[in-house]
């Protein structure tokens, strides 16, 4: 078999649409690891919502979180692998948000396996429904909460109004774009990481620790934040439903996450 070492997102990657990993999905994977296969979950999820899905994987080795700030291992439940913002960067960012974009973002702080939030409201508590980890609401403003605490901070996940979010996205990157990789996950979600981290990286990370070739990976995903390991990959896959930008760097664009995707690239093509 061409390729030891499968990657794949999660959300709009495995998970569909109303919120469901498809039978054939996971019966594929299982075929893939019974022809000697790996199969890794990269996602932009706190490691505490993603589990639940690794475990009906049946996988124990590494996971990919944070959209490559942090490898797990599934055995221990311990970090392997680790890329935070600095407390001051982060400060800054939040306070950027806050003061330049209040209008159409809504920050969250990924800190400590944790969704952190200065208050509820209606945007952060229907993403906190569907990744089902609870909001710890600290009661002021993250910028401050981060200074105060001291805190070096996972992931910077800021809600922001799909009309804007490529603007918004593009004057981070002007202004923080030497530190921060900074890209969008999926409608709305603005998601900032330290600038060594990606999930192309970390998908390197783990083929050295196993020595696997980049010829021997294929990637698949479907947004912005994918496209790191796509590129790295010799195989890189946009799902159906992805992004432009995501499907502009991808060697094959598949079915959609709706119409079984990663399980038609199994079957008709990896494990051929």
């Amino acid at each position: 078999m061409k390729y030891k070492l499968l990657v794949c997102d999660f959300d709009g990657t495995l998970y569909t649409d109303d919120f469901k990993v498809a039978q054939e999905t996971i019966d594929a994977v299982e075929e893939f690891k019974a022809a000697g296969g790996k199969f890794v979950i990269a996602t932009g999820r706190l490691y505490q919502a993603v589990k639940p899905f690794a475990e009906l994987f049946k996988l124990t080795d590494e996971i990919i979180t944070y959209q490559g700030s942090g490898v797990f291992d599934l055995k221990t439940d311990s970090l392997l692998m680790s890329q935070e913002i600095k407390r001051d960067l982060a400060v800054s960012v939040y306070k950027y948000l806050y003061e330049k974009y209040s209008e159409i973002t809504s920050p969250i702080l990924f800190y400590d396996d944790k969704c952190i939030v200065e208050e509820q409201n209606e945007f952060n508590l229907y993403f906190t429904s569907i990744v089902k980890v609870p909001l710890v609401c600290v009661g002021k403003r993250l910028d401050d909460y981060v200074a105060e605490n001291n805190l070096n901070v996972r992931k910077i996940l800021s809600l922001t109004n799909n009309d804007y979010i490529r603007d918004v996205i593009a004057d981070l990157i002007n202004k923080f774009g030497k530190d921060l990789n900074i890209n969008q996950s999926s409608k709305g979600l603005l998601e900032c990481v330290n600038n060594k981290a990606s999930k192309g990286n970390a998908v390197r990370w783990i083929a050295e620790k196993y020595n696997i070739s980049r010829d021997e990976i294929c990637a698949i995903g479907d947004a912005e934040n994918d496209n790191s390991m796509i590129e790295f990959a010799g195989f890189g896959v946009a799902m159906g439903n992805a992004m432009e930008v995501t499907k502009k760097v991808a060697d094959y664009v598949c079915e959609t996450n709706n119409n079984n995707g990663v399980a038609k690239v199994i079957k008709e093509i990896l494990l051929k």
